[in-house]
């Protein structure tokens, strides 16, 4: 799996989840809005689940989940990206 492919997943469950509207792969999801620290929560579930792999607690910082293509990059990091 490429890197776009993950940030297309990524904002599919955004989408879904009904808070992507003008949702760009570089849109601060915090700043706008988007997610709050209970929503981050699901959002870590959702891609262990999905992308079968493990986000170390060193990862998990608002940094690494303030956009799309950050948070691609955490699950690339962490063995998603391989098909």
């Amino acid at each position: 799996m490429v890197i776009l492919d993950i940030k297309e997943t990524v904002l599919g469950f955004f989408k879904e989840k009904g808070v992507a509207d003008e949702l760009g792969y570089d849109t601060d999801l915090f700043r706008g809005g988007y997610v709050n620290s209970l929503f981050a929560l699901e959002v870590i579930l959702f891609l262990e689940k999905t992308f079968s792999i493990r986000i170390p607690n060193k990862d998990i910082s608002e940094s690494n989940f303030r956009t799309i293509e950050s948070i691609a990059r955490v699950v690339e990091k962490n063995g998603g990206g391989v098909a």
